[in-house]
């Protein structure tokens, strides 16, 4: 099973935990890592090259700091673009069968 870690924590060093989560995950040869803010500093999320990482992946799963009991900015701004109408629901359903997780760290 290929697993897809999708990181979105704005702040990483500071996190020790985080961190240490994504450190012992990125040694796994079935995980890849993919760390939202390092990815795009600047927010210009490329929204056909999120798609196709997530159609290679039998399980994703969605690493983040719980703020305010909602999303990271930039990972609400990635669910926006990237699981947009056509593509995720309504017609193509790129993740059907699709293993998904919120972790909330």
């Amino acid at each position: 099973m290929k697993i897809l870690v999708i990181i979105a924590h704005p702040t990483m060093d500071d996190s020790r935990i985080n961190a240490y989560l994504k450190k012992v995950v990125e040694q796994e040869a079935s995980v890849t890592v993919h760390d939202l803010y390092s990815t795009y500093p600047n927010e210009d999320i490329d929204v056909g090259q999120e798609q196709q990482l997530l159609e290679k992946h039998d399980r994703i799963i969605f690493q983040y700091p719980n703020y305010w009991y909602s999303y990271t900015p930039l990972l609400k701004k990635w669910f926006d673009k990237v699981l947009e109408s056509g593509w995720a629901f309504k017609g193509s359903r790129a993740l059907k069968g699709k293993e998904k997780n919120l972790e909330l760290l």
